[in-house]
């Protein structure tokens, strides 16, 4: 996505053609990255700012925000697909306020809501400066290298709510399917789904193992192309399993014999980020932040 969804070696692609127009071969495009508030956070967990600059980002920002023109570099956006997001994104190319746009999604834009952005940029006559619409399928976090996380806080809460309507819960059920879909797609692997019946768990199992067939049979751009086949005719497949919170809530209140588990419990942890107050004995507080990484090896080990 940073190498305008493009190799970045590839010598016949839009990334080497708009390369030749910067400081030759090798050297990246520098651009500007937009994220919203969830997107963020997806990037923050993976990259670092050196990260971005190795790969050409200068200066990132929320969507949200106040943003100045600069209007000599392209712009990759990485974004939720909303109503929202779509007008703010319309209103920076009325703006001007960057050479091309590269729009990427986090996950699959609906129908309705692309024929929408088509509609603007057409009545507002800047479709041409428009240079790739992507779903990218990444609309999870990956905190840890063999960990994911849906970064969907309060769902246990949500789940259990009594006052809950059967809407609410679907629209919650469908935002897990849908991101355990774009889990599964980078994986690029199909596997056997196990739940227990009778709640939450068997739901997101039915909905899940629903899309997936969908998508496989039905899809005239199959995106598991390249393994299906493959994987679904293995006898040895992965297996996925679907759990319920209140199966095991003990595990809530403990925690391991870990340096990381200690941090989680005397510090706030966000993100791969550790952040501490202190105090220097005159009343006065002040809060560092500090970065987890995987080039720690204390933390690694511990």
């Amino acid at each position: 996505m940073l190498h305008l969804n493009s190799e970045p070696n590839s010598t016949d692609s839009s990334y080497a053609a708009t390369e030749s127009k910067s400081n030759g071969a090798g050297v990246p495009i520098w651009k500007v990255l937009v994220f919203d508030s969830f997107c963020r956070d997806v990037v923050s967990t993976v990259l670092r700012v050196n990260d971005l600059r190795d790969n050409g980002v200068t200066v990132h920002m929320l969507l949200e925000s106040q943003r100045s023109s600069i209007s000599d570099v392209p712009a990759v956006y990485f974004v939720q697909p909303t109503t929202e997001n779509i007008k703010r994104i319309v209103d920076d190319i009325v703006r001007d306020l960057y050479e091309l746009y590269y729009v990427n999604f986090s996950t699959s834009l609906p129908r309705t809501l692309l024929e929408d952005f088509a509609v603007q940029t057409t009545a507002s006559g800047t479709s041409h400066q428009i240079a790739q619409v992507y779903d990218q399928y990444l609309n999870f976090l990956c905190p840890e290298e063999n960990m994911f996380s849906l970064h969907f806080p309060n769902t246990f809460e949500a789940i259990h709510n009594p006052s809950m309507t059967d809407t609410a819960m679907g629209a919650l059920i469908d935002r897990i399917v849908t991101a355990l879909f774009s889990v599964l797609l980078t994986l690029k692997t199909i596997p056997t789904i196990c739940a227990p019946r009778g709640n939450a768990a068997e739901m997101v199992a039915t909905r899940l193992d629903a899309k997936l067939r969908e998508h496989i049979m039905n899809s005239r751009h199959n995106l598991f192309a390249d393994s299906a086949e493959d994987i679904v005719t293995q006898s040895r497949r992965p297996v996925l399993v679907l759990l319920d919170r209140d199966l095991d809530l003990s595990s809530m209140l403990t925690h391991s014999w870990t340096y990381q588990a200690l941090i989680h419990d005397l510090y706030d942890i966000q993100l791969n980020q550790v952040s501490i107050v202190q105090d220097d004995g005159s009343g006065r507080t002040s809060k560092r932040s500090y970065d987890i990484n995987t080039n720690d090896a204390f933390w690694e080990s511990n």
